[in-house]
């Protein structure tokens, strides 16, 4: 038999809590044994909002199903179960008893967990073999070459890339279809009062996940969190059915909503499958041919399209990379020096500004919100509030179910917060009262006079940075000709939430 067609060897392969994906990607191994565990560091290691310890438990445990079924030998480890000690003793206990030389996994984009599990393979004498992921279309090697060819990381850039490495939405001569690369300019309308979103239809919970409701919410209640709103899809099947009924319900109208604030649709028109695509229930390569095969039989309005394919192919392959070449950088900077602590009304949602208060109670209840409520909303006034920014990176790792190092790590150190110094984004994106009326319905009230204290009090204190940025410059400007008696009214107002609404270091 020519070496190119050799079986590979038998060894033990690792799959980690946030890996599920479809069993076709690992058909040429399922003459390993393996090894499934909830004990696993991304797992235990860091405080996760209870509806995305059921999605992590309830998925792998689904998928260790789906692998049966195909054959494999499955080793499961639950977190009921004491009897075999930590990860590492799982794995070390595995290995020797089936005298494997060899352990594979998919990549692993925790840089923590990696390192856990390299130096676990070396320690033992395994030759250890990582496999590209599926969860993601472009690769690592990829993405360096692309930060090779540019002088900074852009978006806009990379994203250009992406759309001609894969061939989507281009015109025969490779230009972008429309003229233009992105219709972000399109996606910026208010929801009409005379409109209502559809509701989504979310998953009644099995027998198996009502079980697992039940050991999170008792092992897990002081995460944040109820693990009995769980309703969520937990297994391929249901995240199959999720994306089918975005595509007929709710694609047609994302774009010209995709950055609308309300109070009447914790949704919207957006898709909610990225906790889905990053615990492997669904992959970007899938998604994007169902999106696709769906606008060639009813066209989708080119504003939704490319706006979702933005989002899949460009925003969150960015992000990953930025993660792996710029994380510990961005991690350890703190660009405007910002020191102050979160207090439990950033949790339970009664700071009192209603925009913010709205989006932390979706939040503890759905473990979601949409990119410009953490954005604008949540990002915007942690900065505004000068809080430090370990302390707002771990408030949304808790906080939300599609959380994740390689996700939150350049979302809020670099879009939300600045707080890297512009390593790839091009201003800090700050805003006073006036965006969170004209984007959402929240209606006027004291919040507004306390939401321009804590900005137009941050355009002052950081006047210099921001009137060297041609994107910011307007903002010392502006702040000048504000009146006294504006001031003296909004100033007090910010002082007083900050005085009461966040604490310093040392109390």
């Amino acid at each position: 038999m020519p070496p190119s067609a050799e079986r590979p060897a038998r060894g033990l392969f690792l799959v980690l809590p946030g890996q599920c994906f479809p069993v076709r990607f690992v058909n040429r191994w399922l003459q390993c044994d393996f090894l499934l565990s909830e004990w696993a560091p991304n797992l235990i290691d860091d405080r996760h909002h209870q509806l995305k310890l059921v999605m992590l438990i309830r998925s792998l445990r689904s998928y260790a199903d789906e692998l049966r079924k195909v054959g494999a030998k499955v080793i499961y480890h639950s977190l009921e179960d004491e009897r075999f000690g930590t990860f590492s003793d799982q794995v070390r206990h595995a290995a020797k008893n089936a005298s494997f030389s060899e352990l594979l996994h998919f990549e692993i984009e925790d840089r923590a967990c990696a390192a856990v599990v390299s130096d676990l393979a070396k320690s033992m004498g395994l030759n250890q073999k990582a496999l590209s992921s599926p969860m993601f279309l472009c690769s690592r090697d990829r993405f360096a070459d692309y930060l090779q060819q540019e002088s900074r990381p852009r978006m806009a850039s990379f994203y250009r890339q992406q759309r001609r490495d894969l061939g989507l939405l281009l015109n025969a001569d490779g230009k972008p279809l429309g003229g233009k690369w992105s219709l972000d300019a399109e996606n910026r309308k208010a929801l009409p009062k005379s409109l209502t979103p559809p509701a989504p239809r979310f998953s009644r919970p099995d027998k198996t996940t009502r079980e697992v409701m039940t050991f999170v919410r008792s092992h897990f209640s002081v995460a944040p969190g109820d693990a009995d709103d769980f309703c969520y899809p937990a297994t391929r099947r249901q995240a199959e059915r999720w994306l089918t009924e975005f595509i007929d319900d709710r694609l047609l109208s994302f774009g010209d909503y995709e950055d609308a604030l309300t109070t009447r649709s914790d949704v919207v028109y957006h898709s909610l499958i990225s906790p889905l695509l990053n615990v492997g229930l669904l992959t970007p390569a899938d998604v994007i041919r169902r999106v696709m095969r769906a606008h060639q039989r009813s066209p989708v309005p080119l504003n939704s399209l490319e706006g979702f394919v933005r989002q899949v192919i460009g925003w969150r392959e960015f992000i990953r990379g930025i993660y792996h070449h710029f994380g510990t950088e961005q991690s350890s900077a703190n660009f405007f020096g910002h020191r102050s602590e979160l207090t439990t009304h950033w949790y339970e949602g009664t700071t009192g500004i209603a925009p913010l208060d709205h989006v932390i109670r979706k939040t503890q209840r759905w473990g979601w919100a949409h990119h410009i409520e953490r954005l604008m909303v949540v990002a915007n006034l942690m900065n505004l509030c000068r809080v430090q920014p370990q302390s707002a990176y771990r408030w949304f790792m808790e906080m939300y179910i599609d959380s994740a190092h390689w996700v939150m790590g350049p979302n809020v150190f670099g879009m939300g917060l600045f707080s890297d110094g512009g390593i790839f984004a091009t201003k800090p994106y700050i805003c006073g009262s006036s965006y969170l009326l004209k984007m959402g319905d929240f209606g006027r009230g004291d919040w507004c006079d306390t939401v321009d204290g804590l900005y137009w009090r941050f355009v002052q204190d950081h006047a210099d940075v921001l009137a060297r940025n041609h994107r910011t410059a307007m903002m010392p400007r502006n702040l000048a000709r504000l009146s006294s008696a504006r001031r003296e009214r909004i100033f007090p107002a910010a002082e007083a939430f900050l005085a009461e609404k966040t604490r310093s270091p040392a109390s």
